[in-house]
């Protein structure tokens, strides 16, 4: 064998045996076609669910701090309102002495309601009207609609308890 084809055979065996990673062509007569491509694999399931899973933990959490920072408007709301009929409350001669105080809610849902509830004692039925009108006067300033409750219950002894 001639000297040049001993070395690229000895080459070929050892690039084999050791994988250096050389190829050789080879040339057939037949007509060449186009290598096929491979099939296209299937998505990772897995990595498609925890996208999805963090898409919906993400819009939650964005429901969740929408509902809390209204929560907190609407008690901000019911805390003033409170506050500013418990004030007329005291500011007025009459009932200022009296245990009568309001206590509001708002409901979450737009459309509901202010409830306004009016809880104490009064000796008389004309100041329990009169703690009643004063409250409807603080909420039509303020809320559109509304709704009181009126829990005053009359005590006569309440008159020598305030005095």
């Amino acid at each position: 064998m001639n000297l040049a084809l001993r070395l690229m055979l000895g080459y070929g065996i050892a690039s084999m045996m050791y994988g250096t990673g050389t190829a050789w062509a080879q040339v057939s007569s037949s007509p060449t076609m186009s290598p096929a491509l491979p099939p296209l694999s299937m998505p990772n399931v897995a990595g498609l669910f925890v996208a999805a899973a963090l898409v919906v933990l993400l819009a939650a959490t964005i429901l969740v701090g929408i509902a809390y920072d209204l929560s907190r408007k609407r008690e901000a709301l019911a805390v003033s309102l409170e506050s500013r009929i418990s004030d007329s409350l005291l500011a007025d001669p009459s009932l200022g002495s009296l245990p009568v105080a309001p206590t509001v809610s708002i409901p979450l849902w737009r459309g509901s309601p202010v409830v306004i509830a009016m809880t104490g004692s009064v000796p008389r039925s004309q100041l329990r009207h009169a703690a009643l009108e004063l409250a409807l006067r603080e909420a039509t300033k303020s809320a559109r609609t509304y709704r009181l409750e009126d829990r005053i219950m009359i005590d006569p002894a309440v008159a020598r308890r305030a005095a």
